[in-house]
């Protein structure tokens, strides 16, 4: 178990005392049987006393679509010196966290949103100075450090994180989940150094594993905290059932329309994540708005309800691919899962299909040479293969993305990516970026395996993928989910999005480009407004190839005090939209200076936490005068159903890799190499495609030649968009979408239903219409037509 140390501190070692059958020391009680407790000793041996973390309390109001959660941390220092105590903890991966706040002995400290750096250096100057202080650091979207110095002997320290989330809704039910514990990331790369308190070093593709890695418990002991939880829903229709799969719970019903839920155990062993499930009458969900408008310009969250989904009368063929993790952190339950998962799915599959497997630890392996026809021999060698494998190694995920893309889609048909994992890595926007990048037209479907997996990484891959993620829980009937990804990937409820506002005031919209819908779930659009007024959101597509609209009569107050979340999510939609520029650059910690500030100007404003901001509290008073306090680290439970052998018995990096960044140029070109034929060796049709849209893809020739303008259009290209035109600045891989389209802000002089027809006739694939100003995708080969337009003014990168 590893202890942060400071120069000044006193090095700790957390030393399980295990089972009851243990000695104790005079006068400490008997842990709870079957458990034990975790304690912190001096290097001389003598016990210090457990791990300060007592308590974790969850408060949940839930209405309609929005959660707003409050997290109630409750730390003692049982030890006869000031301590400083860092805890490494998961919250929702969706969630805006825009509140923290401190409580001690009557008193309350809130927490102010500051620059990452400013925030680090006001807690170390408050601890050295002997203040009690706290800060709370975002590492992941969905993994946090708490840091707490200063805590007294015998004193007790309240910290409460506030966040606001959008729910789940996936036809007709609801699910809020909340995450109790990071689990085990494997860590690629060669070991740089050690700038947390984390088992693992930090490395040259994860600068912060250290940060992202905390310590577990020894096996047969406990982290000495527990957790308690309670949900206050009002769903806003009538509740049919209600469920938590992983959870003991008790339930009131006051109404037919609300439920308060509680853990049954308040003393629960934080090892798996709490999800709450529960359908509403009917399906009776409906389009409509959320707004709120205090002082200046006001927020919207749009909720666009899908039709049901209509079942293919004929399903299209596919080239399916199925990615399936053997590590380590599989090894047990959450491989037995996804074999059952996978073995169901392979007698299932439509004749006209072909399909590959391919399974990845430290190395990627293939069935195939080539995707096989859908045959009884085929079929019987895939079961052979996922039946016999074993779980161990490390978890190269980056490498196996890599492997899927670089061999191009067979003919016409539509690649359809399962991708089961658990996602226990640190190199999460590597992989992310990778599926973003070189998936062309191939939908990607993660399932993630287990009861406490990274769905930061899965919710990521399945959004820059183009599909849909799925969750099996060690518990769920594995056959039942095959069935229902059968029935989602048969057609997709709606294709070709756009999203147009008339007579709305709205800027800034998120997300500006919408997936294709594979399950009947909402589209939440997250927005700002100026003017107040009516207006009309209208939502077209294609249903099964057929033309589908949906309009949404809404009107937008001059104020309105109500849900004051909607600001919070709608800035931690504008941060994961900036994130996404370059996710290769906040991998490798050279996230762009300007899109930097970018983030930092939304999270300051609107007081949410992100990679660049943290919550720092400092009480006035002084109340430790004898210098700095000693650091202890908070030991985090291992995931129930997690191998504990084979998730942390590897070390962080493999032979095989330290090999390959020997070799140092010449591996890169070998991927550089691979990375552009799987992005050029595109289809050229889908099967989803809405009509007129079928073969533009091989209009698409090549990133790196942009073609030669004169200098009256040039004159209406943003800069950024100008430079890589001119050839001033190398291609811009991030700008790119998977089928070679640059997403692009065209400004108009009018915008009427003609002039959109023109740019359409012009290449641009429309998403966004907002009045004059619009977004869409085009190819550069179109650009010059476009610009061509009187109508358009600006053509700018988005």
């Amino acid at each position: 178990m590893q202890i942060s140390t400071r120069p000044l501190g006193l090095l700790l070692t957390l030393l399980a005392l295990l089972a009851p059958t243990s000695a104790l020391p005079e006068g400490r009680s008997e842990p709870p049987r079957g458990s034990g407790t975790l304690d912190a000793l001096g290097p001389d041996g003598s016990a210090l006393g457990p791990c300060p973390l007592e308590h974790t309390r969850v408060s949940t109001e839930i209405s309609g679509f929005v959660a707003r959660v409050t997290v109630v941390q409750t730390f003692r220092n049982p030890h006869p010196d000031p301590i400083e105590a860092i805890y490494t903890f998961p919250l929702s991966e969706r969630g805006a966290v825009d509140a923290m706040k401190i409580r001690t002995g009557g008193r309350e400290i809130r927490g102010e949103i500051k620059r990452r750096e400013e925030a680090r250096e006001i807690y170390e100057r408050a601890r050295d100075r002997g203040q009690l202080a706290a800060l709370l650091d975002q590492e992941r979207p969905n993994i946090f450090t708490q840091s707490l110095a200063n805590l007294m002997p015998g004193a007790a320290v309240e910290v409460e994180i506030q966040y606001v989330e959008t729910l789940v809704y996936e036809d007709g039910s609801f699910a809020w989940s909340f995450p109790m514990v990071v689990g085990p990331r494997f860590v690629p790369g060669v070991p740089t150094g050690h700038s947390g308190t984390g088992r693992l070093p930090d490395t040259n593709r994860v600068p912060d594993a250290s940060r992202i890695t905390p310590p577990v418990a020894p096996e047969g002991t406990r982290a000495g905290h527990d957790v308690s939880l309670e949900v206050t829903l009002d769903a806003g229709v009538a509740i049919e059932s209600l469920d938590s799969r992983l959870h003991e719970i008790d339930v009131e019903r006051p109404s037919k329309s609300r439920a308060h839920v509680r853990l049954r155990d308040q003393k629960t062993i934080p090892n798996r994540d709490f999800v709450l499930r529960y359908a509403v009458a009917g399906r009776d969900v409906k389009s409509g708005v959320l707004t709120h408008r205090a002082d200046g310009d006001g927020y919207a969250s749009f909720i666009l309800i899908p039709p049901q989904r209509v079942t293919a009368e004929s399903a299209s063929p596919k080239e399916m691919v199925f990615v399936i993790d053997r590590s380590g952190s599989q090894s047990g339950l959450p491989l037995a899962k996804a074999k059952e998962t996978m073995l169901f799915t392979l007698d299932h599959l439509n004749p006209n299909d072909t399909f590959q497997i391919v399974s990845f630890s430290n190395q990627t392996e293939k069935l195939f040479a080539q995707p096989q026809p859908v045959t009884a021999d085929s079929v019987a060698r895939a079961r052979s293969y996922i039946q016999a494998l074993q779980a161990n190694g490390g978890t190269m995920m980056a490498e196996a993305v890599r492997e899927v893309c670089a061999q191009p889609a067979e003919g016409n048909r539509l690649r359809i990516v399962t991708f089961m994992t658990d996602g226990y890595v640190g190199n999460d926007f590597e992989v992310i970026n990778l599926v973003k990048r070189l998936r062309g037209r191939s939908r990607w479907f993660p399932f993630g395996t287990g009861n406490s997996v990274n769905r930061f990484l899965l919710d990521q891959m399945a959004w820059h993928g183009g599909g849909e993620v799925e969750y099996v829980l060690l518990n769920d009937d594995g056959q039942a989910v095959a069935r229902r990804f059968h029935e989602r990937i048969a057609q997709p409820v709606l294709t070709d999005l756009q999203l147009e506002f008339r007579d709305l005031d709205v800027y800034d919209v998120m997300p500006y480009q919408l997936q294709d819908l594979w399950a009947q779930k909402p589209l939440i659009i997250h927005a700002r407004y100026g003017r107040a007024g009516k207006g009309t959101v209208v939502l077209r597509g294609y249903r099964q190839g057929k033309p589908y609209e949906q309009r949404l009569d809404v009107e937008l107050p001059r104020r309105h005090e109500d849900h004051a979340g909607i600001a919070s999510i709608w800035a931690r939609a504008r941060v994961d939209e900036l994130m996404a520029r370059d996710l290769q650059g906040v991998q490798s910690g050279n996230f762009p200076d300007a899109l930097r500030e970018e983030i930092v100007t939304v999270a300051i404003a609107h007081r949410i936490m992100t990679q660049f901001t943290s919550f720092v509290a400092v009480e006035d008073r002084v109340v430790n005068e004898n210098g700095r306090p000693r650091t202890v680290t908070v030991p985090v439970e291992l995931p129930q159903g997690v191998d504990r052998q084979g998730a942390l018995g590897g070390g962080a990096f493999s032979s095989a890799e330290e090999l390959e960044l020997r070799r140092g140029h010449a591996s890169k070109r070998v991927h550089a190499k691979r990375e552009i034929f799987a992005a050029q060796r595109l289809p050229s049709t889908l099967a989803t495609n809405s009509p007129g849209e079928a073969g533009r893809a091989d209009r698409f020739t090549s990133r790196d030649e942009p073609p030669a303008l004169k200098k009256e259009l040039t004159d209406k290209l943003g800069p950024a968009l100008r430079a890589l035109v001119e050839g001033r600045v190398p291609p811009i891989p991030h700008a790119y979408g998977p089928d070679g389209r640059l997403t692009v802000k065209v400004t108009l002089a009018r915008s009427t239903p003609e002039v959109l027809d023109a740019l359409r006739k012009a290449g641009l694939r429309v998403r966004l219409v907002t009045g004059r100003e619009l977004v869409g995708e085009l190819l550069l080969a179109d650009l010059e037509a476009l610009l061509a337009l009187d109508a358009v003014q600006t053509v700018e990168l988005r």
